[in-house]
């Protein structure tokens, strides 16, 4: 087995950091302007997690690549964390979008034709009848439980542990070997005790489910189809067959937020697998990277909702700019264009390809990871098997190839390094995750260097 020990680690770690830092003098000159008047000198606070001391500052972005103003080109294996799925600046839906603006500016709070088509692609797609355009996937979410906590009469929502569904409080909470709390370090949580709002169980686990749902309180479980967040999880057979049956054996409602797992094909895990929610949420990728996410009902509740007075639903629905007539020509663009089986199934080959080429290196060099991949999604883990629930995969004890390497969690001294190292060679990975996704445009010599970064940086860690 290959030793890699946290001296070798953290030694090519400051190695490379000096090297991002030199060969980028005109970002971090940026950087420290923008520290004067934006909070931690970014204009969105995760944009500060990138390796390296500071973020790249872009200056084009086009297809699967960036160009940062220091002249320096990246693979964008990132991908804007799947609002980029469509590829950046895709010219069909920038050319929606300025046509729209053009003509009928940004947004007027009235309905365009375009509405139609995307009202009748989406039932297509994803099987629910009656959808609302919203600006994100955590508008979508929070709408959804507004919701569902109205319709159903209960309050308490139930939702996986580990999982994410954006800064939606009933989802910011975790499992801590039984004892339910709010994220710890959240901002202002709704409430201080997470029991009131939230039930949280592991994914794949039937037993606990049934359980959890039992008493009839629980409003709506919200999923992803495939868990994420931390790693890809995929559903056990049977799983969720048995999650439909049991939410509707208690009057629950079922809630699938497909916003990342999108990757695994044009209609979804949602629509690939016939599944069957009452509520569908996708953000992010649906109007090609532009605000915009998608929000879908039975026609029960969609009949519910509308015998209400219109005035009564909005109150904390959406936004005045959601619905909003450039993100739904962005919507029809990048459905009718892009979201196809013939580019996913371009992207998820190469997917495969690069699926193999990391499982030959972490082979090859007896290393205690695995390699996992959704459709086009692809990403790796120092674990030496993957887990099979959010519980097992935020407290596996880490063991990067059983020798003495310490780590912080998935932000640890090897994540770091691995960031920076693939971004001085010219790829970008989604910080936190070594995820990577394939764009549209991607080819085979993007995939092939790619996996010859990784397998330099083993081969440096290994000698």
């Amino acid at each position: 087995m290959a030793a890699i020990t946290l001296e070798k680690v953290t030694g090519l770690l400051a190695q490379e950091v000096e090297r991002f830092v030199g060969e980028r003098p005109k970002s971090a000159r940026l950087y420290e302007q923008a520290k004067k008047n934006l909070v931690g000198g970014v204009p969105m606070s995760w944009m500060r997690i990138w390796t390296g001391g500071f973020p790249v500052f872009v200056d084009k972005a086009e297809g699967v690549f960036i160009t940062d103003v220091d002249g320096h080109r990246y693979l964008d294996l990132c991908l804007g964390d799947t609002g980029g799925l469509c590829g950046h600046a895709h010219p069909k839906i920038v050319e929606a979008i300025t046509r729209q603006m053009k003509n009928r500016g940004t947004t007027t709070m009235l309905p365009t034709e375009d509405c139609v088509w995307v009202g009748g692609e989406l039932q297509r797609r994803f099987g629910l009848p009656y959808w609302q355009v919203l600006m994100t996937a955590t508008d979508a979410n929070r709408m959804a439980l507004k919701v569902a906590r109205s319709f159903t009469g209960r309050q308490l929502i139930l939702c996986f542990n580990g999982t994410y569904h954006g800064s939606v409080d009933e989802t910011l909470v975790v499992n801590f070997f039984g004892e339910i709390i709010n994220i710890p370090g959240m901002l202002g949580p709704i409430v201080p005790d997470a029991t009131q709002m939230t039930r949280v169980i592991d994914f794949n686990d039937v037993d606990a489910l049934e359980k959890a749902l039992a008493p009839g309180d629980i409003a709506c479980v919200i999923t992803e189809p495939v868990m994420t967040n931390l790693g890809i999880i995929p559903p056990e057979p049977g799983y969720h067959d048995a999650l439909r049956a049991i939410t509707k054996k208690y009057g629950t409602l079922l809630l699938i937020d497909e916003t990342h797992s999108m990757c695994a094909g044009p209609r979804g895990i949602t629509g690939e697998m016939g599944l069957k929610p009452d509520i569908f949420v996708a953000g992010k990728f649906v109007a090609g990277g532009y605000p915009a996410a998608v929000l879908g009902f039975t026609r029960e509740i969609s009949d519910w909702m509308a015998a209400r007075e219109p005035w009564h639903n909005f109150f904390g629905f959406g936004g005045t700019l959601s619905g909003n007539a450039t993100a739904v020509a962005g919507i029809r663009a990048a459905f009718e264009h892009v979201i196809n089986d013939e580019n996913f199934s371009r992207m998820i080959a190469l997917a495969e390809r690069m699926e193999k080429g990391l499982a030959d290196i972490i082979r090859r060099n007896g290393l205690a990871w695995y390699v996992a991949r959704i459709g086009c999604r692809v990403e790796f883990r120092f674990l030496p098997k993957p887990p099979k629930n959010g519980s097992e995969a935020m407290f596996a004890e880490v063991d990067y190839n059983a020798v003495d390497i310490v780590t912080e969690g998935l932000t640890g001294p090897l994540d770091a390094l691995i960031h920076v190292w693939c971004a001085n060679r010219g790829v970008l990975l989604t910080p936190v995750h070594e995820m990577a996704l394939v764009g549209p445009t991607a080819t085979e010599q993007d995939v092939d260097h790619y996996v010859s970064v990784i397998a330099g940086l083993v081969d440096a860690l290994v000698k």
